[in-house]
């Protein structure tokens, strides 16, 4: 009887020891990966290098554009961004909220800040949520569809056109002055 009170002790102990809730999700290996690149696309948008903006993005990408026609391969992606920051967007900030991988393809979900500041008008910001689907080819993560548009509650975009223009890069901002200390 003594042994079966021992044993059924140890048995208590050890299950009273067992965590209840599962271990959190383990990151994405991916996810490194593309934070680093997102960190590397805003530096190269920041400082108004668009060949190395296109260059992130697969030969065969396509970029959605919030309202406009779909934006096909590198040249035109970057004439997409250069248009973006024609139109006065002067950073981009990302939040990766999510990366699920599956051998050559990657899922990025997340929000973005755009900063624009258009010729002679205070500096606003546009909140966005976004889906990438990453494409892995030599090694090498590349942007192969990159989809964005407002976030709720954002003033509403233009009425779509029958062609892309460069003002359709990105939702119109919402106006939310920068304080001065931030200028």
């Amino acid at each position: 009887m003594r042994r079966i009170t021992l044993s059924a002790l140890l048995v208590c102990f050890a299950l009273a020891t067992v965590p209840l809730q599962a271990d959190p999700p383990k990151a994405d290996p991916a996810r490194a990966a593309i934070e680093r690149l997102g960190k590397e696309f805003t530096e190269a948008f920041a400082r108004g290098d668009f060949p190395a903006v296109a260059r992130m993005y697969a030969e065969d990408a396509i970029a959605f554009p919030p309202d406009g026609d779909m934006v096909r391969g590198r040249a035109a992606i970057e004439a997409l961004w250069k248009g973006a920051s024609d139109t006065g967007v002067k950073s981009l900030e990302f939040n990766v909220v999510d990366v699920v991988s599956s051998g050559n393809l990657a899922a990025e979900t997340g929000t973005a800040v755009l900063h624009a500041q258009p010729a002679g008008q205070a500096e606003t910001t546009a909140n966005v949520k976004y889906v990438v689907v990453w494409k892995k080819k030599g090694g090498t993560w590349q942007l192969y569809r990159d989809i964005w548009n407002a976030m709720p509650g954002a003033a509403a975009p233009a009425a779509p056109a029958q062609a892309m223009t460069p003002e359709m890069a990105m939702p119109p901002p919402t106006v939310t002055p920068t304080p001065p200390h931030h200028q």
